[in-house]
């Protein structure tokens, strides 16, 4: 090999690439930083507002204690308070294990979502060469650095279980339909699991719980009508059409939100104007960033293929748009809320650039390490506050 061709390999495509090494190194110690620091910062930030609620069994007001007391504790804020019975519990459960457990458990869940995304993006872009890490630091570093509130949603530990926990089954869900959409052999007791699995992607959020539904039907839908997949990969599709689609009634039509709502709340705002001056400020305001990133992502994704944008690709894009319109019949719409919104625009990122790994390999290399250093400049802030 000459000089100039050290450190290079071919993997017989015609295209000759910088072997794995200096740039993996870099984001492997950027992503570990910034893994440090995010258990630093969710150990800084303590339990808080809800949290002390949620830390006793809310219907009597005694400590919790056990299993039995959050069964109590979700029965009644059921039928007084919300709908988020799943969120909820397992909230309950993490406050009643301690801060340093919460705060591991917060962590873990967050590179898990990051696992997912690069998943998704994966299947998304119709790709399997992406076995690069360079994709997963990529989407690691979105997902902290849009984050529309990064305190809110991802370390206040009420924040985190509506939004963190929930995202991680919500986004399993998904993987399940994608797999099946990109022709992948279906999980091993896909047909059982996919009954829970879909009743608490339902009953999760109000927004990203339909959105997951509608999302899941349209590829039932197109599957069953364009490939043929065996009876039992129908059925399965089907369970988790259905059971989400029951788990987002049970959320929405949750007794608890119509008493909160006949209780008043200043900051809901009724009327048809507020609420679509909330909506656009959503998306001008919390989705802007990684929306901005989003079009940049479809330049370079279209000035560098020829074709039409994959199907996956645009499944993925319509879920984010369902689960942002769905704010459309919310009276309220903060900015953590919009955290899954912003986790799907960012798969959707992920999966055009997977896409281009071949062709733009270091380059992409190189953006990596910037999502991952932002993220831990993100993290730092909250650190040094």
């Amino acid at each position: 090999m000459t000089k100039e061709g050290a450190g290079k390999i071919n993997k017989g495509d015609g295209i000759t690439r910088p072997a794995a090494g200096a740039g993996t190194l870099a984001g492997s110690v950027l992503m570990l930083v910034s893994v440090v620091l995010l258990f630093m910062a969710n150990a800084k930030v303590p339990f808080m507002m809800d949290d002390l609620w949620y830390s006793t069994n809310i219907s009597d007001g005694s400590p919790l204690t056990g299993l039995t007391d959050i069964f109590e504790s979700q029965k009644w804020h059921y039928y007084s308070w919300g709908g988020r019975v799943f969120t909820h519990g397992f909230l309950q459960l993490v406050l009643m294990s301690g801060e340093l457990c919460a705060d591991v458990i917060n962590v873990v869940c967050t590179v898990i979502i990051a696992a997912e995304m690069y998943c998704l993006a994966l299947l998304s872009s119709g790709d399997d060469h992406g076995k690069e890490p360079v994709i997963f630091f990529i989407m690691y570093g979105m997902l902290i650095s849009f984050c529309p509130d990064f305190k809110m949603s991802m370390l206040w530990q009420a924040g985190c279980a509506n939004y963190v926990y929930s995202t991680v089954w919500i986004l399993a869900f998904y993987l399940v339909y994608m797999r099946t959409l990109a022709g992948k052999k279906d999980l091993p007791l896909s047909y059982l699991f996919m009954i829970p699995l879909g009743l608490m992607t339902g009953w999760s959020t109000e927004n990203m719980g339909p959105a997951a539904f509608i999302t899941s039907l349209v590829i039932t839908v197109y599957v069953i009508k364009t490939k043929g997949v065996p009876l039992k990969t129908k059925i399965m599709l089907a369970e988790g059409t259905v059971f989400s689609f029951a788990g987002s009634l049970m959320c929405i039509l949750a007794p608890g939100n119509f008493v909160r709502k006949d209780a008043g709340n200043a900051e809901i705002s009724e009327g048809v104007f507020e609420r679509t001056l909330q909506m656009l400020k959503g998306a001008g305001e919390y989705l802007f960033p990684a929306l901005l990133i989003l079009a940049a992502c479809y330049v370079l994704f279209r000035t560098s293929k020829e074709g039409r944008t994959d199907i996956r690709i645009l499944i993925m894009l319509f879920a984010a748009v369902m689960s942002y319109g769905a704010f459309a019949l919310s009276p309220h719409y903060p900015a953590r809320a919009a955290f899954g919104t912003c986790v799907l625009l960012e798969i959707c990122c992920g999966g055009m650039l997977s896409s281009l790994t071949k062709e733009k390999e270091e380059k992409l290399k190189a953006v990596s390490l910037l999502f991952l250093a932002s993220s831990v400049f993100v993290i730092f802030k909250v650190i040094a506050e």
